[in-house]
């Protein structure tokens, strides 16, 4: 009995610790907010996705979730709290509410979880330790525009704040929704215009050329395979980053160096693909730091069905006003295209 009860203290006494000595090694993340955030986390594990949470995190306190050396350089993690918004990078992994490890990130509600967006975590090159402050992706959420002397304004799911490349908004018809898309890290945007959205932010919308960079806050008012339906409330444009200045290089027309009926126009963030004429499919594209399971070799051209389906990635090995080469994944084979002149 007497070893026994030592063994446990030791435990909770190596425990405390782990909570409250200094790092050498692992994950941490630290809340440097005023407010209790819910911390969850993701990463590979054997070649597997593995999601774990929740923990509460106190105002100036840190955990560490992953204790170990970290092989890899993208972690992810989620923090959520009353008032606050979260600026994820529109990653799903599973998760539930309660203490939760799941492995695996597909099929989520049919095998009982809820579906969450994490942000990533970009620790710089594998090693033995990185801290994540929460204030880089947690922010106080803006008052309502009732909160701030305006007319009276209801949530419609919930807030949200991201960047995007605006694509197009669909002709007006009447008795019909029309609509405004963007095109995020491998998801489309919908925003309806069905009263709920200000008619003064579809106005802005209209006048938008394709391929704008912008940053969107609304609330997420519906998930749909890799669609996600807003309402919006501000819509702006944002400074190019790098991704947005690769997706502008690659804007007009490309056909195949080794067969020039093979052709594809990019405007914006969509591809056309046709062959010897004939229209073949319509895609979404994204320029990203990442692609699924690949990182580290980008930057990757990710592409997929706008009618649903599997997406394809690509490395980005060159592109100039004449030349565009990619190589296809995960075979790596080359793929070489000239501009339409």
């Amino acid at each position: 009995m007497g070893r026994r009860s030592g063994g446990f203290f030791s435990a909770v006494a190596l425990w405390l610790v782990w909570l409250a000595g200094p790092v050498w090694a692992g994950l941490e993340i630290c809340n440097d907010t005023d407010a209790s955030h819910n911390i969850a986390v993701a990463y590979k594990q054997d070649g597997r996705w593995v999601s774990e949470g929740w923990w509460n995190l106190s105002p100036a306190a840190c955990i560490t979730p992953l204790p170990d050396d970290l092989k890899y350089r993208f972690y992810y993690y989620r923090a959520t709290s009353p008032g606050w918004s979260f600026r994820d990078d529109q990653l799903a992994f599973c998760t539930k509410p309660g203490i939760f490890s799941i492995v695996g990130d597909y099929d989520c509600q049919r095998r009982g979880y809820g579906t969450d967006y994490f942000a990533k975590i970009d620790t710089g090159k594998e090693g033995l330790h990185f801290r994540q402050e929460l204030s880089a992706h947690s922010s106080p959420a803006l008052p309502s525009s009732e909160e701030a002397g305006g007319a009276t304004s209801r949530l419609w799911g919930r807030p949200f704040v991201g960047a995007a490349v605006f694509h197009n908004c669909s002709p007006q018809f009447r008795d019909f929704d029309s609509f405004c898309t963007f095109v995020g890290p491998g998801r489309v945007f919908t925003v309806l215009e069905d009263g709920r959205t200000a008619k003064q932010v579809f106005a802005q919308l209209r006048e938008m050329q394709a391929g704008t960079p912008i940053l969107m806050e609304g609330d997420l008012a519906g998930l749909y395979e890799n669609t996600l339906e807003l309402v919006l409330r501000d819509v702006k444009p944002r400074s190019p980053n790098v991704e947005d200045e690769f997706l502008e290089a690659l804007q007009g027309s490309w056909y195949s160096a080794t067969d020039p009926r093979d052709v594809f126009t990019i405007a914006g963030s969509g591809r056309r693909n046709r062959y010897a004429g004939a229209l073949t499919s319509m895609e979404y594209l994204s320029v990203m730091q990442y692609c699924g399971e690949y990182d580290g070799d980008g930057p990757y051209l990710y592409a997929w069905d706008s009618q649903g389906g599997t997406g394809l990635c690509y490395i980005l090995r060159k592109v100039s006003e004449t030349e565009l080469v990619l190589s296809y994944l995960p075979r790596g084979t080359e793929l070489r295209y000239l501009k339409v002149d």
